[in-house]
């Protein structure tokens, strides 16, 4: 039998690196945020991308160390092993 379509091409690209992109909301969500508390980080120099006029993507591991060397973060405490 004939086929009557075109079969798409694969993907191209690093699907690894959508997955550690996100918007100003998925990062405020992941830090427990307001998307206002995030603008603010981005004035005081988080790394992020700048899309246009409007459109902004952070790459998560620039700026969870951007916020371990800004904020000084560590852990308090001992860490649960299992």
């Amino acid at each position: 039998m004939t086929k009557n379509y075109i079969e798409p091409e694969p993907a191209t690209g690093n699907s690894k690196l959508a997955e550690s992109i996100t918007d100003k909301r998925g990062f405020a969500a992941r830090w427990g945020f307001s998307t206002r508390h995030v603008d603010n980080l981005l004035s005081q120099g988080l790394p992020h991308l700048k899309i246009g006029k409007r459109r902004v993507r952070i790459i998560l591991a620039e700026a969870d160390a951007w916020m371990k060397e800004s904020f000084s973060c560590r852990r308090i405490g001992k860490a649960t092993s299992e």
